[in-house]
């Protein structure tokens, strides 16, 4: 604070201002400088390096803070906007494979080799309920039972249906995955027809944070669709 303040605070008879009814008057006023500019040279404020600054360089600072916050987030939002492109050309990629397929078995093993190579997913389960698929003889579908080991252990999905993401333990890892490898660390439940409940799919993945409780699950709601509807037009 300059000397000629520190006179006008202590000089006797000066009535000391309260400090809302500075703020209020200057929200009142905010052309007070523009009409005032040589106030902002003899006001000075502590800056974070120790140093006083006056008040426009002070308000430099808090604008360019400003600006580089609006460009970080303006960045995330272009990276977002060019991932969502992404998927968004993997699942096209995708339905083309589906709808190529000449059977259910080319339906599994479409599906495991786009979500392999496009969408980095290391393990790929498809439930079907045993109400509409039976068969065993065809590799990566599972007739599903109301009571067998899978439904049992994800009753609670089959009850709500809702998509679930998130860590998976190694006994349901190997439940879903028995000839993987390695075993995933993370992965997602998801329906395939809610409503009449045609079965589910898993996607499992060996990073850990690949699928998260709180992600989007619009892509997921996607692909399952297109799932469903190659397995539909395939049962006969």
């Amino acid at each position: 604070m300059n000397q000629t303040a520190v006179d006008a605070r202590e000089a006797p008879g000066v009535p000391e201002l309260a400090e809302q009814a500075v703020l209020d008057y200057l929200m009142a006023h905010p052309d007070l400088f523009a009409r005032h500019p040589d106030i902002l040279e003899k006001l000075e404020l502590a800056h974070s390096t120790g140093s006083a600054v006056s008040l426009m360089e002070r308000q430099v600072d808090v604008l360019r803070a400003r600006a580089q916050k609006l460009e970080s987030h303006l960045e995330r939002l272009v990276d977002a906007a060019r991932d969502n492109e992404g998927r968004a050309e993997n699942v096209l990629r995708l339905a083309r494979t589906l709808i190529r397929a000449p059977s259910l078995a080319a339906v599994a093993a479409g599906l495991r080799q786009v979500l392999r190579a496009e969408f980095g997913i290391d393990e790929v389960f498809i439930g079907l309920n045993n109400a509409y698929y039976k068969r065993n003889d065809i590799d990566g579908l599972v007739p599903m039972e109301p009571e067998g080991r899978i439904a049992k252990a994800y009753e609670n999905f089959t009850r709500t249906r809702l998509i679930e993401c998130g860590p998976i333990t190694e006994p349901r890892a190997r439940l879903l995955f028995p000839k993987a490898v390695e075993v995933p660390q993370s992965a997602a439940i998801v329906p395939l027809e809610k409503d009449k409940y045609l079965g589910m799919l898993a996607f499992g993945a060996l990073n850990p944070e690949r699928f998260q409780p709180r992600q989007g699950k619009l892509f997921l709601e996607m692909i399952a669709e297109l799932v469903a509807a190659a397995i539909r037009a395939r049962l006969g």
